[in-house]
């Protein structure tokens, strides 16, 4: 029997969402499990684990996910071989670990299990196509990653995007030196001397 070139007719089309719907939901709750799984067996939990030397919340996984993450997000604002751009690197850094070290307990709970997500292997790369250790990605990869989550109709992921990107962002924004390299002069004088009187 020949196969035929024809659409699928609108019940086709509906079984196939269902179907990419099911595999998501299987995807998603493999994915979950295994981290829930690895944690159980390695018999500590996220917030046991130390913060990396010289942060407060920030655990040496998650370091070197922002760290990866810093240039792909903030994209031209910044040129990573300028002599100046190690030391911009380590006060983003600095300023995401003490946003996240003064958030509630709940919402820090909440992030550990997104940084947890990223770190093990076989979840980061169900979810985020991603296989190499954060350190190791390419930057393709992890704009693929950013854009795949942007785009995605997955809550989690979407969410997931804006909490890592406006991390980054918000935190460099915040340095002053940020402001010679995204052009902006700073603060006219009158509105600093005022706001810090």
């Amino acid at each position: 029997m020949q196969p035929t070139s024809t659409p699928p007719s609108g019940e086709d089309s509906l079984l196939l969402t269902r179907r990419s719907l099911l595999r998501l939901g299987v995807v998603g709750t493999v994915a979950l499990t295994s981290t829930s799984m690895v944690a159980t067996l390695s018999g500590c939990s996220s917030r046991q684990e130390a913060a990396a030397q010289g942060f407060t919340f920030l655990r040496d996984a998650d370091v070197s996910l922002f760290r990866a993450l810093i240039p792909i997000v903030l994209g031209d604002v910044v040129k990573t071989g300028d002599s100046h751009y190690q030391g911009l690197q380590t006060h983003v850094l600095k300023n995401i670990d003490g946003a996240l070290a003064n958030l509630g307990k709940p919402a820090q709970g909440e992030l550990l299990k997104l940084f947890d997500l990223l770190h093990l292997r076989a979840t980061r790369w169900l979810t985020t196509g991603v296989w190499a250790n954060w350190n190791d990605a390419s930057a393709d990869d992890l704009r693929s990653f950013l854009k795949r989550w942007q785009g995605s109709s997955v809550g989690p992921f979407n969410a997931g995007y804006r909490v890592l990107t406006k991390l980054v962002v918000v935190s460099y924004y915040s340095l002053h030196e940020s402001w010679r390299f995204s052009g902006y002069p700073g603060p006219l004088p009158s509105l600093y001397q005022a706001a810090n009187a």
